[in-house]
């Protein structure tokens, strides 16, 4: 099992800067988008992602509905933001937390640890005696 890891980003380089980092420390698959193609996927596509990371704007307001529907699809999310985001979150969505632009190589792989989805444990085997 790899992790799937989105990283949806305005900023190409931004994107591969956080794709490097996260490679250099984690066995994972990762995708590259704009944030706006995330309104494309569907349930079941959302739902074989393990993380999210998220680029936000400062002012959230336009694109609450797409952050809405990642969270009500369980997507675990990780906020991007170079912004007037501070550390104590974004407006409406304070439980997420946000990484700053640029990245902290220590500071993103801890929080992208503490939000990623556990990879799926096997069933039990059943004793047939």
């Amino acid at each position: 099992f790899l992790p799937h890891i989105v990283i949806a980003e305005h900023e190409f380089l931004i994107a591969l800067d956080a794709e490097f980092l996260i490679k250099a420390a984690l066995d994972c698959r990762i995708t590259l988008l704009r944030p706006e193609q995330l309104d494309q996927w569907d349930s079941a596509a959302l739902a074989g992602i393990d993380l999210c990371l998220l680029d936000v704007p400062p002012d959230v307001t336009h694109v609450a509905a797409r952050i809405q529907r990642l969270i009500d699809a369980r997507v675990p999310l990780l906020f991007t933001t170079v912004g007037g985001v501070d550390a104590s979150g974004v407006e409406g969505f304070e439980v997420i937390p946000v990484a700053k632009k640029p990245y902290d190589g220590e500071a993103i792989m801890a929080l992208i640890k503490g939000r990623l989805r556990p990879a799926p444990q096997p069933p039990e085997a059943t004793d047939q005696n």
